[in-house]
């Protein structure tokens, strides 16, 4: 039997996180031959932390690198710059993942399934279905936080009919409001004042490359962007940080306000390049985005087409 690494990608989300426990979980249902283990390559998030204390389940454990004789699924992302230390010499068996599809490859066939839905584990909530498994109360828990947290309360442009029915069957599986549910997630990350900026630059960030730039961008999402707003300067002088050790030719954060709709871009090193995609300017500092909440879809994809 071997043992088989569920893992997401670094700086993990709640849908980076919860997608390698529920798929590890489903693998272990269908795949008698083989040991699903789900794995983590960073801090829980608050809110992940808080599901699965509610729930009585044990977190993934936390790993900093595979090598030779690892084998790996992945789930959320499949770009080498946010993939876990080590695996150009694993063996990538599986990839479940909702994002552009970037630079993993591989020497055989394998499974990859690669949806453009709001998130990962509402392609996983779908295999459940697939396979004719109903989701317990823990496993739905877990679904149900991640699809929400990734299309913020499905007010994401990432959100889809399907996202929308997977919450709504989830719902009923826990006998909750999701719209509470949800409301009740995003308040476990606790204020904004006790969160220190670099957490909250951390907290959910990814490297992407742009037409041979590399980029990292962050996103932080809140309920009260008004009060994070007195520590702009200190997030600012992050993002700088970040931008420089890390060696990246542009670094930008989204502080993002899930009640109001929209976003603070606050931008490093090769703002020109951000600026030009967006029209925009950020000579006056951090630049307010109306209705722009999804990294993936409002901001990577639109710097993608722009780097052409």
């Amino acid at each position: 039997m071997t043992q088989i690494y569920v893992v997401g990608h670094k700086n993990p989300d709640n849908d980076s996180i919860m997608a390698a426990y529920a798929y590890a979980n489903l693998k272990n249902m269908t795949d008698a031959d083989n040991q699903y283990v789900p794995v983590r390559l960073g801090d829980l998030p608050a809110e992940s932390a808080m599901i699965f204390e509610e729930y009585g389940i044990e977190p993934p454990a936390l790993i900093e690198r595979v090598g030779e004789g690892d084998v790996l699924v992945l789930v959320d992302h499949n770009e080498m710059g946010q993939a876990v230390d080590g695996i150009e010499d694993a063996e990538v068996a599986e990839i479940i993942d909702h994002h552009r599809i970037a630079d993993v490859s591989t020497s055989a066939p394998i499974t990859f399934i690669n949806l453009p839905w709001g998130s990962t584990t509402s392609i996983i909530t779908k295999l459940y279905e697939y396979f004719g498994i109903d989701t317990d109360r823990q496993i739905a828990a877990c679904l149900l936080s991640a699809i929400l947290t990734d299309t913020v309360i499905l007010k994401s442009p990432t959100a889809t009919k399907t996202d929308a029915e997977h919450v709504e069957k989830l719902a009923k599986v826990l006998d909750v409001d999701p719209v509470e549910f949800g409301m009740k997630i995003f308040k476990s990350r606790g204020g904004d004042d006790d969160v220190a900026v670099e957490d909250i630059c951390g907290r959910d960030s990814k490297e992407f490359n742009f037409g041979g730039k590399k980029c990292w961008i962050a996103q932080y999402e809140t309920v009260d962007l008004e009060g994070l707003r007195a520590r702009t300067a200190d997030i600012a002088a992050q993002v700088a940080k970040i931008q420089e050790e890390g060696g990246y030719d542009a670094a930008l954060m989204l502080l993002t306000d899930i009640i109001v709709e929209g976003s603070d871009f606050i931008a490093a090193g090769d703002t020109d390049f951000i600026a030009d995609a967006f029209e925009i300017s950020f000579d006056d500092g951090p630049v307010w985005m109306p209705g722009v909440l999804s990294r993936k879809k409002q901001v990577a994809a639109k710097l993608i087409d722009y780097a052409g």
